[in-house]
């Protein structure tokens, strides 16, 4: 038996996903109290639901958030909810799709991994790309999310369509994002109009200004020609969407039974989590 740590770790200044203007903001750690000043140690850490390797569910933004972030989603679990035995020692179909810097997976590239793959009904999914490694995430640093490949907005309606049909749960992936840099960072950190110097995202003026400036609802001001982003749709047809692991070239098996344990927050809806994949 062999296992394998898929997660990303989670370090202070981390800045996954700066390439946005407000989700996934930069890890931080903070001590705010001294044995020598006040007689005893306290510590901050700020992270968001996205950080490292997050388990998303349909319900993300919970319990701000009341309902799910479409109607129509198959799993109605929030992260206190998902029952143990869909999430410890599951069966999971290892899908290897193309992995150069900023590629965008397609449908035809899904549709060809499934032909290639033991994909068994009610497996969970991992779409590997190989990558994605804890030394790249170190290197990269903020610029990480726009190196990595990405899930085009097709990819996303085909990963859907399959995951229905073999009655699949978990989603999984190492790539850093499931829409594309270019549509999520649009006129913000990527493409002619990015802002340069690239802003700090949320709190900061430049985020706030843009969220400010977007319709209710939209995430991305990208014209039609950028693209759709297809997380929605996807995420509705899974116990959760998660995304950013890593060292998935280390698996030497097409299956394994995967170990993943998010956060256990009363009615959250998405956190960072922990993902084992174990190959007998």
């Amino acid at each position: 038996m062999r296992f394998v740590d898929l997660s990303m770790p989670i370090w202070e200044g981390a800045g996954y996903g700066e390439i946005l203007a407000t989700p996934n903001c930069s890890v931080q750690f903070a001590e705010y109290m001294f044995y020598d000043v006040n007689g005893m140690r306290m510590t901050h850490l700020k992270i968001d639901d996205e950080s490292g390797s997050p388990f998303m569910t349909p319900y993300q933004g919970s319990p701000h958030r009341r309902g799910p972030l479409r109607e129509g989603n198959i799993y109605t679990w929030r992260l206190d909810e998902v029952p143990l035995e869909r999430l410890i020692l599951r069966d999971t179909v290892v899908l290897d799709v193309p992995g150069e810097d900023q590629h965008v997976i397609t449908a035809e590239e899904i549709d060809s991994a499934v032909a290639q793959a033991d994909y068994r009904e009610g497996d969970d999914v991992l779409v590997r790309t190989s990558w994605a490694t804890t030394e790249k995430a170190f290197e990269l640093g903020n610029d990480y999310c726009i190196h990595s490949p990405s899930w085009s907005y097709e990819a996303c309606l085909r990963m859907a369509e399959i995951m229905e049909e073999k009655k699949s749960g978990v989603f999984m992936t190492d790539a850093a994002l499931i829409m594309t840099p270019a549509y999520q960072g649009y006129a913000w950190s990527i493409g002619p109009d990015r802002i340069v110097p690239r802003p700090k995202p949320w709190p900061s003026a430049e985020a706030r200004e843009r969220l400010m400036d977007l319709p209710p609802g939209v995430f991305s001001p990208a014209p039609p020609s950028v693209g759709l982003g297809g997380y929605r749709d996807l995420v509705i047809k899974t116990i959760a969407i998660c995304k950013c692991l890593v060292n998935a070239n280390q698996l030497t098996s097409n299956r394994v039974k995967m170990i993943i344990l998010p956060m256990f927050i009363k009615e959250g809806g998405a956190s960072p989590c922990r993902f084992i994949a174990v190959e007998e």
